[in-house]
């Protein structure tokens, strides 16, 4: 199946800006994520020392913070779009 990421700031920087990455079926968030990080950059940016993703990452499926469905363990299907975002500040 092919998942679209799209990679914001430094984000799209280390990993790409815009992907389709083929994944197996039934793979989720984790699976994805450890795709993407398969360099020590990219572990680094996302992860923190504990192996957990750092507070600061928003990670979207669908338009909905993965937090509000099942986290890592969010099932992907072909056609989803991922998105990762770096902490947003404003004023």
């Amino acid at each position: 199946m092919i998942i679209r990421v799209k990679a914001f700031a430094r984000f799209g920087e280390v990993l790409g800006k815009e992907l389709a990455l083929e994944l197996d079926h039934g793979s989720d968030i984790d699976g994805l994520l450890a795709l993407l990080c398969a360099s020590q950059d990219a572990y680094d940016l996302i992860f923190d020392e504990s192996g957990t993703i750092r507070d600061y990452v928003t990670i979207l499926k669908g338009g909905r913070h993965i937090q509000s469905l099942d986290g890592v363990r969010t099932v992907l299907k072909d056609g989803d779009e991922v998105a990762i975002f770096p902490p947003v500040a404003g004023g």
